[in-house]
């Protein structure tokens, strides 16, 4: 009998490999440059050719690599969705907690509005420029602010006219509530004779007059001590390095809750980049003693994991400055420009004013829907509209010189100028970077938004302000670059949140309502025999599918409508273009050749030694493990995150000085030991 000879598998040439991964550059679902693509599946091309037979084509075998592909990145969105949706991003995506979260961002928000309108109308921001030689200003106006936040009255605003030192000491808060002195039953009935009727009366009435007398007394005291003002902006917190995705918010605010002068807590995104762990400041009252606190918290573990709080210090410059050039009229009138688009976009983006429905027909048509309701855009264009003396350099013969020069080929950006400043432009933007920055917590020098700032522990911390005046002339280069690092620092500002197109959503997986509703419905419907159907929810028999598709949709409704609910919860997740996805799996770069013979090594070090690894010397591969470096900061600096972590594994950038711990060569030469009853010729080394 003759057995059939299976035939082999032709090996994978290089030059179809490299004909493959060409194809894949020309192809134009990988060329399409899109947010959902943020990670490569586990396969490489090379990888996935080896598994294909050698009658396909390359055409069919890049089809089969981008369908494999989208499959892979779909599977791993639904199980990142489902081994995370308990955890921190919860709040963020599912409906019903988006409505709250909603409901309080905007009630927090229209209260930072009050606070300004409160420190408009009283005259706090007049003849307030921003610039550093104003910054004690400055400072007051932003903690003037945070004691309005806080709820702070007239009173409470006094605590900054103190000095410091007495602000630090004597401004603690009123007394807690007040108890009922005399533990004993004041109603309850008294002992005697029957016969003693008026005796009681009279006992009662006497019993009365006191207690007015005592209420009164304690009335004229009250009124003999004057109250104080609190220092409502004055707070002391602490910070947490690592906090688990697993750990809510929640079980963080109950735990900490038990100790005195609790308010608040803080927590930072979740980091890919560290296995989505979270930053957290917990904020105290100013009066406690934050350190007793901090070592109680010590040893406390929360799921498994201690939370090491360490003090938080106090922001040390709270008012910073940025290049003098912003002094200049024309970058002054670009920065009215861009902060007035800014307002417009992020007022309209919560609605805080009304009369805000309306498209914007030409350049400055958005202004005017809001220009009757918000204070700081009233009368904006007249800013906005440059103004030249055309007629008087023509006049003059100004202009004709000016364009004799031009022809002439003298560079115009190249030229030098003086800074030119404008008093009334300065005071329109200033309102305009106030407003930006009490209301939206957006520090407009700094190109960036402070989120959750309500939640820090300061909730105006840090602002930037324009610095001294340039001491040199500038260009009208130096002018032009800055305006356009601006428009493009502020463009994310600018743009609404990132949402991924329906034709994206759907290639990604967007799940259908009504189709998970008949899935749910397909799945509780279970036959048992010959018209005999089961609900497996009530364990109630019925003699047909459709009943038991009645008795579902009318007795177990909310099941139902916790299907739709995790349908909006996933399509939520999906749209969302900066959703937290698993960190880049990056390969890891190929190994490094070995040097020439004649360059020198280490000393002491052969060439094998060298390339152990396969890496040069002084470079290492990733530890085992080990996370990357820290993201950059998000809540400033200053509040707990430190510029350069410290301790932190993983990475492979090692920063810091070189010790000479490398491989070093031995000048004692190796021992060989031989077994006497082994052959001659088998040598170990």
């Amino acid at each position: 009998m003759s057995v059939s000879k299976i035939p082999e598998k032709s090996p994978v040439t290089p030059g179809k490999v490299a004909r493959f991964v060409a194809s894949l550059g020309k192809s134009p679902d990988l060329a399409r440059k899109s947010p959902s693509w943020q990670h490569w599946p586990s396969r490489w091309s090379s990888e996935f050719l080896l598994n294909m037979e050698d009658s396909v084509d390359e055409t069919e075998a890049v089809k089969r690599y981008n369908q494999y592909k989208l499959d892979f990145r779909r599977q791993q969105l639904q199980d990142f969705f489902l081994n995370h949706k308990e955890q921190e991003f919860r709040s963020k995506y599912h409906p019903d907690d988006i409505t709250a979260r909603r409901a309080e961002s905007l009630a927090a928000l229209k209260t930072r509005l009050g606070v300004f309108l409160f420190l408009l109308d009283n005259g706090w921001l007049d003849n307030l420029s921003l610039d550093m030689d104003h910054a004690p200003k400055i400072i007051k106006v932003l903690d003037a602010a945070v004691i309005k936040m806080e709820g702070g009255t007239d009173l409470d605003l006094q605590v900054l006219e103190l000095p410091s030192a007495a602000v630090a000491t004597g401004g603690e808060g009123p007394g807690g509530v007040e108890r009922a002195e005399g533990g004993g039953a004041v109603g309850g009935a008294v002992g005697g004779p029957p016969g003693t009727k008026t005796e009681e009366e009279a006992g009662k009435k006497d019993s009365d007059k006191v207690k007015r007398r005592k209420e009164r007394g304690k009335e004229r005291e009250k009124e003999a001590v004057p109250a104080k003002p609190r220092p409502l902006h004055l707070t002391t917190s602490l910070f947490i390095r690592s906090i688990p995705p697993e750990v809510s918010k929640e079980e963080i605010t109950a735990l900490c809750r038990r100790y005195p002068g609790f308010l608040r807590v803080a927590l930072s995104d979740p980091q890919p980049e560290r296995r989505f762990f979270r930053r957290c400041w917990v904020t105290f009252d100013r009066s406690v003693n934050i350190k007793e606190t901090c070592w109680n918290l010590q040893n406390i573990r929360l799921r498994d994991c201690e939370l090491s709080p360490v003090v938080n210090r106090d922001l040390c410059r709270r008012v910073r400055s940025v290049n003098g050039l912003t002094h200049h009229r024309p970058v002054v009138r670009n920065d009215i420009r861009l902060s007035a688009r800014l307002v417009h976009s992020l007022d309209q983006r919560a609605e805080l004013w009304a009369g805000q429905v309306g498209t914007r027909t030409h350049t400055f048509s958005w202004l005017a829907l809001q220009m009757e309701t918000n204070p700081v855009l009233k009368n904006i264009t007249d800013y906005l509209i440059e103004e030249v003396s055309a007629e008087e350099e023509e006049l003059t013969g100004v202009a004709g010189s000016n364009e004799a020069g031009a022809d002439g080929g003298k560079d115009h950006t190249s030229s030098e100028v003086s800074v030119e400043t404008d008093d009334k432009l300065l005071k329109v933007l200033d309102r305009l970077l106030l407003y930006l920055r009490l209301v939206h917590s957006v520090d407009y020098y700094n190109f960036c938004e402070y989120p959750a700032e309500d939640e820090m522990p300061h909730r105006c911390g840090l602002i930037h302000v324009r610095g001294p005046l340039p001491v040199s002339k500038i260009t009208a280069a130096e002018v032009s670059e800055h305006q356009k690092m601006c428009e493009e620092r502020l463009a994310p500002l600018l743009s609404p949140s990132e949402t991924l197109t329906e034709e994206e959503a759907a290639r990604l997986g967007r799940k259908d309502a009504e189709q998970e509703v008949e899935k749910f419905l397909t799945a509780n419907t279970q036959e048992l025999g010959k018209d005999k159907w089961l609900c497996p929810l009530s364990g109630k028999k019925f003699k047909a599918p459709e009943f038991v598709r009645k008795h579902i949709l009318n007795k177990h409704g909310e099941k139902v409508t916790a299907v739709r609910q995790e349908v909006d919860f996933f399509n939520n997740f999906l749209l969302d273009a900066k959703r937290p996805a698993l960190p880049e799996n990056k390969p890891l770069p190929p190994p490094a050749q070995a040097p020439p013979p004649g360059l020198p090594g280490f000393p002491g070090q052969s060439p094998q030694q060298q390339s152990l690894l396969g890496y040069p010397p002084g470079v290492r591969p990733p530890m085992p493990g080990g996370g990357p470096p820290y993201p950059p900061n998000q809540f400033g600096a200053g509040r707990g995150n430190y510029d350069n972590f410290r301790g932190h594994g993983g990475g492979a950038v090692y920063s810091g000085k070189q010790r000479g711990r490398g491989v070093r060569g031995d000048p004692r030469s190796i021992i060989e030991y031989r077994d006497l009853d082994a052959p001659d010729d088998l040598d170990f080394f």
